[in-house]
């Protein structure tokens, strides 16, 4: 059965051209489709303990959704057949992984995947995270770690089989509305530094709202050249639609929220060349 908020949202973008940025609430179920049977996600939406209210992970944000519905604009088969040739799965870290929906439909999609999905440390969020992958059959391939940004990446890095050596990073790292409070950007950007490959072919995407402004954006942006990454792509695409178009941060000179919600800001980072 669908929440009642969910059906509330849906009302409000069919009537009033309002598009939600966040679905669902604590507690509550959520079921995604991509295309088919193989693409069907049940979620339990994470709460979190009363002292990490300020995580603002007890929704299922747009973004994620986002990425669920253009999960093959990660381009995961040729990464996957890059990985075949040193005879190996396709390594990949969900970051602030939520509810796990990202995370998820790839393993459920990709079988030569194996991904590590993450968020923050909090008892009750890690708890329901891990259900989600147990509840959609994935938990062989879509690992749940507790992890605080920024800290000892130690505990990513560990091989799916244990007797191997710990991983020399992730050919893919993701991350869905994870850049809307600029106080967390530097931890973030370490984290990237830490987590992804030293490979030229090694890939950040990003995937975020703009809920809270062009600008904070805008200053993540200022971080990449100095941890010696370098943006691939940066685009604006329309929740929804197809319509994409360059980022800007002038469009916030007259920009209403309604038009905020209208778009999801798509990057993609990569090692700066040597």
């Amino acid at each position: 059965m669908s929440d009642p908020e969910d059906l509330l949202a849906e009302s409000l973008e069919t009537l009033y051209d309002h598009v939600p940025v966040a679905h669902s609430s604590a507690g509550a179920p959520f079921t995604y489709q991509l295309n088919d049977e193989v693409s069907r996600i049940h979620l339990v939406t994470p709460d979190t303990q009363a002292s990490n209210w300020a995580l603002h992970a007890s929704s299922i944000w747009s973004s994620a959704i986002y990425v669920a519905d253009h999960i093959r604009d990660l381009h995961l088969d040729q990464h996957i057949a890059l990985a075949k040739r040193d005879g190996r799965p396709l390594r990949i870290l969900e970051l602030g992984a939520g509810a796990g929906l990202p995370s998820i439909l790839i393993a459920k999609m990709y079988q030569d995947a194996v991904v590590t999905c993450s968020d923050y440390p909090d008892e009750s969020l890690i708890k329901t995270l891990a259900e989600n992958a147990k509840r959609n059959d994935v938990a062989d391939r879509c690992r749940v770690v507790p992890y605080g940004w920024g800290s000892d990446p130690s505990p990513l890095m560990v091989s799916q089989s244990a007797h191997l050596d710990p991983i020399p990073g992730f050919d893919i790292v993701l991350a869905a509305d994870t850049l809307w409070n600029s106080d967390t950007h530097r931890i973030f950007v370490q984290t990237l530094q830490l987590t992804l490959k030293r490979a030229a072919s090694a890939r950040v995407h990003l995937v975020a709202g703009l809920h809270t402004g062009r600008y904070v954006i805008a200053s993540f942006l200022k971080l990449i050249p100095d941890a010696g990454l370098v943006t691939e792509d940066l685009k604006e695409r329309r929740v929804g639609g197809s319509e994409e178009r360059p980022w800007s941060v002038d469009r916030a000179e007259g920009e209403d929220e309604a038009e905020r919600r209208r778009w999801v800001i798509w990057m993609v980072l990569r090692w700066q060349d040597g």
